[in-house]
């Protein structure tokens, strides 16, 4: 009998050292989570990312979002280790971490589909060297003098004063006229 209840002991203690490892993993990975989100916000903003990007026109947060998304990868994967202490992780739980990578950068992706067209649009721009501000052009329906040419877009001003924001990937795709001034 004595034997019987060191050995249900022995195993308790050994859960129980298991559990509080595994919580200790769980605060220092989140702990972990919470400074590399503060770090990186940090240093997004002191290079200033957002007015960088105001600039392009997206006016995002970014440097809410990227910090935000490191943490919760750090977040996820201390969740992934503390499974795996308590021996619950198995190729399920890989998986479901794989989908949720997978879908963070699915949706950072989704999220570039217009950005590089137009961007690429932009280079298209500075290379070809005929679309300069002040020059008049017809592209589409749109007909106006150039204003403003961006990274992202192209600000045209038309006849009645109206300004429109061409995406520049419209200069790549479709035929575009060129008026005298």
């Amino acid at each position: 009998m004595r034997i019987m209840t060191q050995g249900i002991i022995e195993i308790a203690q050994s859960y129980i050292y298991t559990v509080v490892v595994g919580i200790v993993i769980l605060f220092v990975g989140f702990g972990i989570g919470i400074l590399a989100k503060k770090g990186l916000y940090r240093i997004l903003k002191e290079i200033e990312l957002n007015k960088i990007m105001n600039r392009v026109g997206i006016t995002y947060d970014l440097e809410e979002l990227m910090s935000s998304i490191l943490s919760y990868i750090i977040y996820l994967f201390t969740v992934v280790i503390f499974l795996g202490r308590l021996g619950l992780q198995s190729t399920v739980m890989y998986i479901i971490a794989g989908a949720v990578l997978m879908l963070v950068i699915l949706t950072l992706l989704v999220g570039l589909k217009d950005i590089i067209p137009n961007f690429i649009g932009w280079l298209y721009i500075q290379r070809k060297n005929n679309l300069r501000v002040g020059r008049k052009v017809e592209v589409k329906e749109i007909a106006g003098r150039i204003e403003k040419i961006g990274y992202l877009e192209t600000e045209i001003k038309t006849d009645a004063d109206d300004i429109l924001y061409v995406p520049n990937s419209l200069f790549m795709k479709s035929k575009f006229k060129l008026r005298k001034y």
